[in-house]
């Protein structure tokens, strides 16, 4: 069950979200100029050294766990034609419920993201209206809660697939 693309997925989605952070913080950097007159218009985007690399680095990383993910994704439907998944679905991957005893599992993993979000949420919420931040920090701080939410759910599918497996 541990080689189960399903139960991989929130792993692919943890590093996805750190891929976009790596974007995030290349595109934050960038210096802009906008100049205008009578005969039009010009616009300049001027980016430093190391955030081009972060950025061109994390593209082209990106675009190879794309086509990695999406070979993953072809050979579990080739394997499992009874449990087929689709990267375009609106049901969350990582939902396992072939059975009662995976649809518990399931359902305790998304109580502890629920648990997290509730209280994580307003958290941020209050960090934010209390301090002055620049974007960058608050689009981190989202990339942070959505890395958090696939980790406790990870962690939660892991241990019960160990305490099933022994």
């Amino acid at each position: 069950m541990k080689k189960d693309f399903r139960v991989q997925y929130p792993l692919w989605q943890m590093a996805f979200i750190v891929l976009f952070g790596f974007m995030a913080f290349s595109i934050t950097g960038v210096s802009t100029e906008l100049n205008q007159n009578s005969q039009g218009f010009s616009y300049s985007l001027e980016f430093n050294p190391i955030e081009s690399i972060f950025l061109f680095g994390a593209l082209f990383i990106s675009f190879i766990s794309i086509l990695i993910f999406t070979r993953k994704i072809s050979n579990h439907n080739k394997q499992n034609p009874d449990q087929k998944i689709s990267m375009w679905q609106i049901r969350p991957l990582e939902y396992l419920e072939q059975d009662e005893g995976m649809t518990h599992i399931t359902r305790r993993a998304a109580q502890k993201v629920y648990t997290f979000f509730v209280w994580a949420l307003p958290l941020l919420a209050v960090m934010y209206m209390v301090f002055d931040l620049p974007r960058f920090w608050m689009i981190l701080g989202i990339l942070f809660l959505a890395l958090m939410q696939y980790l406790i759910y990870y962690l939660e599918i892991r241990k019960h697939l160990g305490e099933e497996e022994e």
